[in-house]
């Protein structure tokens, strides 16, 4: 644990120190704030070229440190402060403690429940946390375990991890060093989603350049919610209680009444550890990427953004693509604006687009397109996301799932395209040039995930159009704001706080609802049994010995021991493209079928059979293998059989 603990701390130590130099105009939260967004791009990326060479080993750890502390201490040497702008970003320290410390407590009290929470039970996880988690943790513990790399899936053997596994490789590190599997999951995440809340922040203000619109944009992202409560009050069969009790029936999940638009802590951040890793770099890459446009110091700014954005493929993909549609919207502007100095615009952008086609090329040929373009490719046309349209019209589908946001959203459209209407609000209007030609970047996204489908879960451009919503909320909360310095400077004070409070109640409550069900959940992932059989496999086996199992998601021994399994749940590999039809059918005849079980363990290069509650459910005429294979453990209710030479070699 020591040395894990050591390896964390001095890369935020390297890199909060090379932050001060680089951010020296800045304020000091905001210094802190980078160096931990570089700090957690570094844990993901800098033991990467070692691996390549010396598998992920402790080796490999070693040498990334040394390249991270290195690069660190170039950045110190060399780089010139980037400047500030004209925005106070002062004004924000106190809205940190008192507005973003209290989501951060919220975001740290879920994770401490939802990740594998050792109780008399076992590990229990949350609601959210019963599914994806446990895919992530077969990544984490293969690679630490295995230290093949590039990795191959432990669920899928043979088969390279395309999956933008980044996140999961901190863990990963953490885990080999000494660090418990449970804390190995928990410390970076923390770390991430402390850097999303900053980001966040700073982004908004940014674009908002107001305090009061910040603070109302914070509430509207991370307790974000549309209209879905009204079900829950006597409007279908659905009651209030049972928002707390029903898995997966909240105001933001109810896919019987087409409400899809999940919250972003209890759906996005706790849960889908990808995107938790992809908006801590994302949004703080974006806010340097809007200071490259507005800034006429395009070299610094441009490469730092750059940067960020060239390491973000393996880190979140549609992130990635997120941040290159922006980028196309605002080139489009910057080349509109200056298009009297074309060639002198191309150069600007070449400080940015450079890094980042350069260090994204390399990822996107070898893990990303293969997979994508595999069986004939994932990408095709197809229009309105996920709306049934025989529940609700386009418009109501997007009003009943974001609610105040794109109401204000649109309203903001529509007073940003004229002028004139925008100087009728007068001083006290948040609505100027910069946030309307600012627009022009966001609805490229929103445009493309209404056209595109990327993967064969459409649900998945979700991911784009959240990056799309972080913008859309600023603009909300200026729209909002500015009605209401409008009504208040006239006098109107019932009319503006009833905007205000109205704004907020509305926006949040289906929100806060679905985080209070992630609050009180608790699922049992892991019996006692399971948790016993692993930490047997984990002492006894192999690391890279291959079980046969059943397919079930939780499954004991890819999640938690990093060995091999001849294929595991659909629920994870269909969705990444990958066809297992012939080794789930394999799996069954290895259990149930004794005249063709000898050849196809040979096939697999199989070591082990691991029988348990799923397996016995699952396969009922397994009954043979007690006959023909020795069992290696027996706790009542998990047994493990050896069926290769060098499994029965060990046992001895």
């Amino acid at each position: 644990m020591f040395f894990a603990l050591i390896y964390f701390v001095l890369h935020l130590a390297a890199w909060g120190y090379a932050a001060q130099k680089l951010f020296a105009a800045h304020p000091q939260w905001v210094r802190l704030g980078a160096g931990g967004v570089f700090a957690a791009t570094a844990l993901m990326w800098t033991p990467v070229p070692f691996a390549f060479f010396f598998e992920f080993s402790p080796l490999s750890h070693g040498l990334g440190l040394a390249l991270s502390c290195s690069l660190a201490g170039a950045m110190y040497a060399k780089a010139n402060p980037l400047p500030s702008s004209t925005i106070n970003y002062s004004a924000m320290q106190k809205t940190l403690l008192w507005l973003g410390l209290p989501i951060f407590l919220i975001m740290a009290y879920l994770l401490h429940t939802h990740l594998i929470l050792p109780t008399a039970n076992g590990y229990d996880v949350g609601q959210a946390t019963f599914g994806d988690l446990q895919m992530h943790m077969g990544m984490v513990t293969s690679l630490a375990r295995q230290q093949i790399f590039p990795p191959e899936y432990s669920i899928l053997p043979g088969q390279r991890l395309s999956y933008p596994f980044l996140v999961n490789l901190v863990s990963s590190s953490l885990y080999q060093l000494g660090l418990g599997l449970r804390w190995a999951l928990l410390l970076p995440s923390l770390l991430m989603c402390a850097m999303i809340i900053f980001s966040f922040m700073l982004l908004a203000f940014e674009v908002s350049k107001d305090k009061r619109a910040t603070q109302l944009a914070t509430l509207l992202f991370f307790f974000n919610g549309g209209l879905g409560f009204i079900y829950f009050f006597g409007w279908h069969e659905y009651t209030f209680a049972q928002i707390l009790t029903e898995f997966y029936k909240t105001p933001t999940n109810y896919n019987e009444m087409n409400v899809r638009w999940s919250n972003v802590i209890a759906d996005m951040i706790i849960p889908q550890r990808t995107t938790m890793a992809g908006w801590s770099v994302a949004l703080f890459a974006l806010w340097a990427l809007l200071r490259f446009t507005r800034s006429e110091s395009k070299r610094g700014w441009g490469m730092l953004a750059g940067a960020l954005v060239g390491l973000l493929p393996m880190i979140h993909t549609h992130s990635f693509m997120a941040i290159g549609l922006i980028s196309l919207g605002w080139l489009g502007v910057d080349l509109v604006l200056r298009r009297h100095t074309f060639i002198q615009v191309i150069i600007d952008w070449c400080w940015y687009g450079l890094p980042a086609i350069g260090l994204a090329i390399g990822q996107l040929l070898y893990w990303t397109f293969p997979q994508a373009t595999a069986g004939g490719g994932f990408v095709h046309f197809h229009l309105n996301w996920v709306n049934k349209l025989e529940i609700d019209p386009y418009l109501w589908f997007y009003l009943k799932n974001m609610g105040v946001v794109y109401l204000a959203w649109l309203a903001g459209l529509a007073l940003l395209m004229r002028s004139k209407w925008r100087h009728t609000l007068g001083a006290t209007s948040l609505l100027d040039r910069d946030l309307a030609l600012l627009q022009f970047g966001p609805l490229m996204i929103y445009i493309v995930a209404e056209l595109v489908i990327f993967q064969p879960n459409l649900y998945d451009n979700n991911k784009l159009f959240y990056i799309w919503y972080a913008f859309a909320t600023i603009t909300a909360a200026c729209v909002i704001m500015s009605l209401f310095r409008y009504w208040q400077a006239r006098g109107q004070y019932v009319a503006a706080s009833a905007l205000l409070v109205l704004s907020v109640v509305i926006g949040c409550v289906s929100g806060a609802l679905t985080i209070a069900r992630e609050w009180v959940s608790t699922y049992t992932a892991y019996n006692p049994f399971h948790v016993a059989a692993a930490q047997f496999i984990d002492r006894n086996t192999p690391t890279d010995a291959m079980f046969v199992t059943a397919d079930n998601h939780n499954n004991t021994v890819a999640a938690l021991t990093g060995r091999n399994i001849v294929v595991g749940t659909d629920t994870f590999l269909f969705f990444h493209g990958l066809n297992t039809s012939q080794r789930h059918e394999d799996v069954k005849k290895i259990y149930q079928n004794p005249t063709e079980r000898a050849a196809l363990i040979a096939q697999y290069k199989v070591d082990y059979i691991y029988l348990s509650d799923f397996e016995r459910a699952n396969y009922p005429g397994f009954s043979s293998l007690l006959a023909q294979y020795p069992v290696i453990f027996d706790n009542g209710q998990v047994q493990v059989l050896a069926t290769s030479k060098r499994a029965m070699q060990r046992r001895n």
